[in-house]
């Protein structure tokens, strides 16, 4: 094998062992999170914290065990390069020609097929075809928001200025509105686009309460943490538990929102009622409307998400005592090293040479009776496999002095 085509073919192998100790892991700490976040003393700043590690942290843990070569506490599990059981290629040493009787050399390379190719083509070309879909997606949903007019120098444009001003945030936030739109949504490059019909059917507070709410996405960077969820939840597409951490981090996401205009505009009902009057536009939305699934929308749906958003603002049921953001984050740290010093992985496995178990075969190559080229065995004694072979060839006999 050609020095450049085993290295594509060791580097096939890693990516292969390292996909699957991702699926380990991030199945691990995706259901160790859910048990953690389903309790009802937990704040939602922490589950936040530890919905956005489940999403990252299967790709950092397992890395990291890839990265450092030393075996987890856990152990490892190793696993054939090939569908068949040998890793090697065998040798056997014959006697067919009764007029020469020095044996003669057979190398047969395994047979089967090296899986871990075609996992890691079939990987690319799905989370290829996931990210292109995500992109046109994308693509869509800014033409349908394309049409939209900038609300500059308009009053609810002065008042998101001071809405800014009072909360003391140093940036420029870009106001429109369109009319292809149900919901406010909130846009990566700091833009809050709004319904056309708020500016029609809402009262000026409730307009203030819908602008503190999208606010807060872009402060909290929202937009851009659903982005990479998507992202990550395209390019590990055999892992469906990604899709229940991004959603799970959605819905805290619009609830610590929620509880940052609130904090800013010291009006409550008029927030529940800006979400009641939203939901009943988007229930009112044709379904064959275009979805705005890559962006961070106030309202995607009614029923019982609005039903626990609506009695958390209007304090039927209190939530709980948010710790430090610090704190949560430093615990989900030593968590995950934790879990890439104990967790076990999974490799692609080569064979280790041990030299007291192996004899050494020299032999020779003759063509039309003149020899050529010697070669070096090394056998390994009980089964008669090769481990290595300085000038072996498939299907090459070589015959030994």
């Amino acid at each position: 094998m050609l020095p450049d085509l085993q290295a594509v073919v060791r580097l096939t192998d890693s990516i292969a062992g390292w996909l699957l100790t991702y699926l380990v892991h991030s199945t691990v700490i995706v259901g160790a999170v859910w048990l953690i976040a389903s309790r009802r003393r937990v704040s939602d700043t922490v589950r936040e914290i530890v919905w956005k590690s489940a999403l990252l942290g299967g790709i950092v843990t397992a890395t990291a065990q890839t990265v450092v070569a030393r075996e987890p506490l856990g152990g490892q599990l190793r696993l054939a390069p090939r569908t068949t059981g040998s890793v090697m290629p065998a040798v056997r040493i014959v006697r067919s020609d009764v007029l020469d009787p020095r044996p003669r050399v057979m190398v047969l390379r395994p047979s089967g097929t090296r899986w871990t190719s075609v996992l890691v083509v079939f990987w690319f070309t799905t989370a290829g075809g996931g990210l292109l879909l995500l992109t046109l997606g994308h693509a869509r949903a800014l033409r349908a928001l394309g049409l939209r007019t900038s609300l500059d120098g308009t009053p609810i444009g002065h008042r998101l200025r001071e809405l800014l001003t009072r909360a003391g945030i140093d940036r420029s936030v870009d106001l429109t509105c369109s009319s292809a739109i149900a919901s406010p949504v909130a846009l990566p490059g700091d833009e809050v686009c709004l319904p056309r019909r708020a500016l029609l059917e809402l009262q000026p507070e409730e307009q203030d309460s819908m602008l503190a709410h999208e606010v807060a996405h872009l402060v909290r960077r929202d937009p851009q943490w659903l982005v990479l969820a998507r992202v990550i939840e395209m390019v590990f597409f055999f892992q469906p538990l990604n899709r229940l951490a991004r959603r799970r981090m959605q819905e805290v996401a619009e609830y610590l929102c929620d509880d940052w205009a609130v904090a800013r505009t010291r009006r409550p009902v008029v927030l529940a009622k800006c979400l009641a009057a939203v939901a009943e536009w988007v229930g009112r939305t044709p379904t064959a409307a275009t979805p705005l699934h890559p962006m961070s929308a106030m309202v995607e749906s009614g029923g019982s998400p609005l039903v626990r958003r609506v009695g958390r603002i209007l304090g039927v049921r209190s939530a709980p005592h948010a710790r430090t953001p610090r704190t949560a984050v430093a615990a989900s740290v030593c968590a995950l090293a934790l879990l890439a010093g104990v967790a076990p992985r999974v490799s692609v496995a080569h064979p280790t040479l041990s030299m007291s178990r192996f004899t050494v075969v020299r032999a020779v190559v003759r063509e039309t009776g003149m020899m050529t080229d010697d070669a070096l065995f090394i056998v390994r004694t009980p089964d008669g496999r090769i481990a290595f072979d300085s000038l072996v060839e498939r299907g090459i006999v070589r015959s030994a002095p």
